[in-house]
């Protein structure tokens, strides 16, 4: 995919979360994509989803050097936090941060997000969703927590930035998007939950035989009369 075709998927993604409400009020976000085979990434460059065109997105490397275009000073400060995820989980294509209503609320109460909701399993996030600890945004203490949490958290494709919001990845813009409203979903429901006694966590045996049930279905294809 071509860098036009890269700028042109994130704006389709950061509108598909603002359509869908799976971001706060002032649709704050910020989306990256990995440029295939290389060390840099795509950059939205200004703190809002709304109106994003392709020129909105700057070129930089993973060490945070500007390689193409303008960033602004308040985006220029999150370039690292999109870093790290890139460089501990080396397949991902796309990160993307949003405030959304209900995940951050578990962000706020300095609480991870257990495996509760069916939709974690099958996008594979048995582990939940951790929450990396607060550090002032994209300073050196906030990118050690999460890398702290990735690290801890193997099956998941997101961490709760305590205090902050939630980072949200996957294989390219509209996967990291998808992540990024299952969590979102996956919060709403626990905390609605709450009134019912609190959401139950899925059994770890139950959650390899749901995946292996998603799995089974996945190999035998479209099924045609």
């Amino acid at each position: 995919m071509n860098q036009a075709a890269l700028r042109q998927a994130v704006i389709d993604s950061a509108n598909f979360l603002v359509r869908v409400g799976a971001v706060s009020m002032s649709h704050h976000g910020n989306f990256s994509v990995r440029v295939p085979n290389t060390d840099t990434i795509l950059l939205t460059a200004t703190s809002s989803f709304d109106n994003l065109r392709p020129e909105n997105l700057a070129l930089l490397d993973l060490e945070g050097k500007l390689v193409e275009g303008e960033i602004n000073p308040a985006n220029a400060e999150i370039v690292h936090m999109h870093a790290i995820v890139y460089k501990e989980r080396p397949e991902t294509g796309a990160v993307v941060h949003t405030h959304s209503t209900y995940a951050t609320r578990f962000a706020l109460a300095s609480k991870s997000l257990g495996c509760s909701y069916e939709a974690l399993v099958r996008s594979d996030m048995t582990d939940g969703i951790p929450l990396a600890k607060y550090g002032p945004r994209g300073s050196a203490e906030s990118i050690t927590n999460i890398a702290k949490a990735l690290n801890e958290t193997k099956n998941t494709k997101a961490v709760l930035l305590e205090n902050h919001g939630v980072l949200a990845f996957g294989a390219d813009p509209a996967a990291a998007a998808r992540a990024n409203l299952i969590v979102e979903e996956a919060a709403q429901m626990a905390i609605f939950a709450e009134v019912l006694g609190g959401a139950k966590n899925i059994p770890p045996e139950l959650l390899r035989a749901t995946v292996g049930r998603r799995d089974e279905f996945a190999r035998a294809g479209t099924q045609k009369a």
